[in-house]
């Protein structure tokens, strides 16, 4: 039962691991993006519609493709314009919702599923495992990595040893968009076996971004912060059965708002910066 339930805590937080990493990258270049939750709904929204009418991996790409293109409405003020990111995000999220319903208004033959357990899941599962150490290396060890670790930072100085700071956000933006396309596409398509509805998202992508602060900004952080909050998600089933029905669907939240607070009085004791500005 323990490794069915560490296994079943994976399976749970792939999306929210996936919506995490490409947050936390945009985080890192000094920009936050509260429009994930509705990138991801977008995503979930248009895997199922291409994912009925050619295959469940070309309904995987559509929705990560559909995440990276919406995410453009908030790069392109946020960065080149210098709108309010919080209001940005704030609109891109509504926008999204809305999109996303609209988009499954379209009349689709059949749903395509990716059962779990399959070789296109396991790859997922393995992405999700996997990307942390290749954003970690990228973070780290490349000269685009420190150059954006820098622009987040301190834009200024970045700015005047040469930084591409506009490129970088950019191309930011447009992975935490991709990531976010992908992480809904996992949800109605593996999650929900094909199938999209309104509020699919159930906030996960809340529970991203607040994932990314938990991990302190850190590819590896972030993946066992989203791990922890997988496995909470997984323990919904035993506390319904302890009769405790309202709290097993509010725990994963409350868990997080706990976490933060906790973490935001330990960095101030602490005297920590964050790693973005």
């Amino acid at each position: 039962m323990a490794v069915e339930l560490l296994l079943g805590a994976l399976v749970s937080a792939v999306p929210i691991m996936l919506a995490a990493y490409g947050e936390m990258v945009l985080e890192r270049a000094g920009r936050v993006n509260l429009g994930v939750d509705g990138m991801m709904a977008l995503g979930a929204s248009v895997a199922v519609i291409v994912a009925s009418l050619t295959s469940p991996s070309l309904g995987l790409a559509a929705g990560a493709l559909a995440g990276a293109l919406i995410s453009l409405l908030y790069a392109v003020p946020v960065v080149y314009f210098r709108a309010d990111q919080v209001v940005a995000g704030l609109a891109l999220a509504f926008l999204s919702w809305g999109l996303a319903d609209l988009v499954a208004t379209l009349s689709v033959p059949l749903s395509a599923p990716i059962p779990q357990g399959s070789a296109l899941h396991l790859s997922l599962l393995l992405l999700a495992l996997l990307l942390p150490l290749v954003l970690w290396a990228f973070l780290y060890f490349t000269w685009a990595g420190v150059e954006l670790r820098a622009i987040g930072y301190d834009e200024k100085a970045a700015r005047n040893r040469g930084a591409r700071v506009e490129r970088t956000r950019t191309l930011s933006a447009l992975f935490g968009g991709l990531m976010a396309g992908l992480a809904g596409a996992y949800m109605s398509l593996v999650l929900y076996q094909g199938k999209y509805f309104a509020g699919i998202t159930s906030g996960w992508g809340w529970l991203a971004v607040g994932s990314v602060i938990l991990g302190y900004w850190h590819p590896l952080g972030v993946a066992l912060s989203t791990y922890a909050i997988g496995l909470v998600l997984s323990l919904r089933p035993y506390l319904e059965a302890l009769g405790l029905g309202p709290l097993s669907v509010s725990a994963p939240y409350l868990v997080v708002i706990l976490a933060l607070a906790l973490s935001s009085l330990l960095t101030r004791r602490l005297r920590l910066r964050p790693p973005t500005t």
